[in-house]
Parts: C-alpha cells; structure tokens; sequence
C-alpha cells in the first residue's frame, strides 16, 4: 500500500517536469527595427518569428511604411539593413530575407490551422525569455469592428501575461501557430495563422482576389445575398440564392470558409465553383477572379 502511495506523486512529478520542460523550449522571438527615412520619422520596433532557415516575418503596421523609404534591421538600426521579401498592407505582414548565420535556433515547423483543436495549449517566450501558457479557443474573422480578409487563430493567455503585438505563439510540439496580431484587455488574444505567413513566402506576388459577391455574415449556410454587375461570378452565371459548395475543389461551409478560400489563391489560374440552385448542383469553369494589391 506504502508502494502505492508513493507511485501517485512520482509519476505526478514527472507529468509536471515534462510540461515545464517542454514550456521551457519555446523559441524565442526576434526583433525587428523599421526606421523611417522622413527626418521627423520615428523608428519603429517589434518582435519577428522564424520561418524557414532563411526567413523571418513580422508585423509592421501600415502607417509605419505606407509612404515608403523604410530600412528594417534585425534587433537595432546599427546593424545592415534586411532584404523584404514580400510584404502585404491589409495585415502589415512582412517577410524578410535574412543570412542563417545571423538567426539562431532551428527553424520551428507550421502548424496548420485545420490541425488545431479547441482546448490545445499554446505558449509563447516572453522578453524574459520566459515561457508563458495559453489555450486555442477557436477560428474568428474579426477583432472587435475590424473585419479581416481571412479567418483568425483565438487564443487565451493569462491577462496579466498576455503576448503583446507581433509576439510569435506556438503549439505544444513547438511548431509555430502563428503571430499575435490583437490583444484585448482579458488575455483573448488574435493570431495571424503561421499558413498566411508561408503562403505569402511562397507567393510573394500575389494579388488579393475578389469574386464579386456577397454572404451573410451571421448566416450559417453559405447563401449568395448579392451579385457584384459585371464582377466575375456575375460573369460566370452565379445567381443570388445560390449556395456555395465548393472553389477549385475547397469545400465551403460558411463565411469564414468563403474568406480563407479567397485569401489563399493567387489569382494565376481561372476557378471552379460549384453552387447548389434549387435542387441542382452548377457548376461553373474558368471563372477569372478579379484581382488588386495586397
């Protein structure tokens, strides 16, 4: 029984060592300085996450480089400046070419969104180079009246402790989530998915698409509301009251699936887009989406 009793606690221990541990290896950010050229011009600082041997992304606010002429240096503006590899305005996403050299670590692997489950632990190292744990709530499009272009991570941190803008966040096999891109005052923070980061690695170029309709937000079917005139599902013989199946094979079951569909295409290639009209299903080829700047 004495045997019994001591088990419970050691085996406890150990569950707990393993967590701290585990915590423990959470990779560090790294910080990124854009300084303005204007003479008035203030520099800005914020935390970047590695992507790949030779990459690393931040966020830099649109007010920060809307008007042009800005170096970023990793860590302070004492050391060369970095090569921009791709950068987009709607979220101020910037990904940047760096020398491995100058990056230490191991280049983290991507978490997938679709990977995630509510209730998984996520963390994240802070300027202590502390780890500090929180929780995957779940995917949203907006952060208070602000809609975004695609759909969000949701996560949870201690209000006392929570990441603060760009801050990097990571799973508990420490594969990278993605970036912190709104925090509000309870510890609910939003995340920039690590999968919008390595789409815009691998397609620096590409362009925003729209197809020129309109959804219900707070519908949970996909039903066409509206048809943009001459805008290119209108083009395609899409009709309002259509109900949305799929794009180019990618199932659509809500707004949100609607969004991610569109933000990760680059608009190279004509669409495929089935509907579902009264008891049919339609389907329509070579759908050219129209296309703008991110």
């Amino acid at each position: 029984m004495l045997i019994m009793n001591l088990v419970v606690p050691i085996l406890a221990g150990i569950a707990v060592a393993g967590i701290i541990q585990q915590a423990a290896a959470v990779p560090a950010p790294f910080k990124v300085t854009a300084v303005p050229q204007q003479a008035n011009g203030e520099s800005y600082t914020t935390l970047a996450a590695r992507m790949g041997k030779d990459f690393i992304a931040a966020l830099i606010p649109y007010r920060v480089f809307k008007n042009g002429a800005v170096t970023y240096h990793l860590g302070g503006k004492e050391t060369p400046p970095l090569q921009v590899w791709a950068q987009e305005k709607l979220t101020g996403l910037t990904l940047f070419k760096v020398n491995p050299a100058l990056l230490s670590g191991t280049s983290p692997a991507i978490a997938a969104s679709t990977t995630l489950r509510r209730g998984a632990r996520l963390a994240f190292t802070n300027s202590e180079n502390e780890p500090t744990l929180g929780i995957y709530v779940g995917m949203e499009h907006s952060i208070g009246d602000i809609s975004f272009p695609l759909r969000l991570i949701r996560a949870q941190f201690p209000k006392l402790a929570a990441p603060p803008i760009g801050q990097p966040c990571y799973d508990a096999d420490n594969r990278l989530v993605g970036i912190v891109l709104g925090v509000s005052r309870k510890g609910t923070c939003h995340l920039l998915p690590a999968q919008a980061i390595s789409f815009l690695a691998e397609n620096p170029k590409a362009k925003r698409v729209r197809l020129g309709c309109l959804l219900d937000i707070n519908s949970s079917t996909p039903v066409v509301e509206g048809i943009i005139n001459g805008g290119p599902l209108a083009r395609s013989g899409i009709q309002t009251g259509d109900i949305l199946m799929s794009i180019n094979d990618v199932p659509i079951r809500n707004y949100g699936d609607m969004l991610d569909a569109t933000y990760y295409l680059t608009g190279e290639k004509p669409l495929t887009i089935q509907v579902i009209r009264g008891t049919q299903i339609v389907e329509s080829k070579g759908i050219i989406p129209t296309q703008d700047s991110r």
